[in-house]
């Protein structure tokens, strides 16, 4: 092939996969175990799609008064913006403060499993180093 053609079919391929990060398609899970006020009946799944151009937060679920949300964090700031890196949030009830989690950055764009998990834990017995309970949230993208 041709010089041309290969720097034209290169442009060509740089500039779909440019333009599919600006939307990026997550699976999102809730998982309660054993973590009190929930049960296996609880657990959720949605999907959602998070896009460049409109990063406002999604709530996904509201369960239990626990409200998980999902966001858009950054996005990379050129002429066609990609998502770099979403966010998870969970919003106890009043008086808690939220929680948030970050997920893996992109910084080599569409390599690598893109996801972020939250755990809220809880401690049954103060003197165990380890939770009785956890309740999970977690977002991965589609590969």
């Amino acid at each position: 092939m041709s010089k041309i053609l290969i720097t034209m079919l290169a442009a060509v391929f740089s500039t779909a996969s440019q333009a599919s990060l600006t939307q990026l398609e997550l699976s999102c899970n809730l998982i309660p175990l054993d973590y009190p006020g929930f049960s296996l009946d609880d657990i959720q799944e949605r999907t959602v799609m998070l896009d460049a151009a409109n990063p406002a937060a999604k709530p996904l679920f509201t369960v239990k008064d626990h409200t998980f949300i999902v966001s858009v964090n950054r996005t990379d700031i050129t002429d066609i913006p990609h998502i770099l890196d979403f966010y998870l949030q969970v919003q106890p009830p009043a008086p808690a403060a939220p929680v948030r989690a970050y997920s893996a950055s992109y910084f080599n764009p569409g390599t690598g499993k893109h996801h972020s998990r939250l755990e809220l834990l809880h401690y049954g017995d103060k003197a165990e180093p380890y939770p009785t309970g956890q309740l999970v949230f977690e977002c991965q993208r589609y590969e």
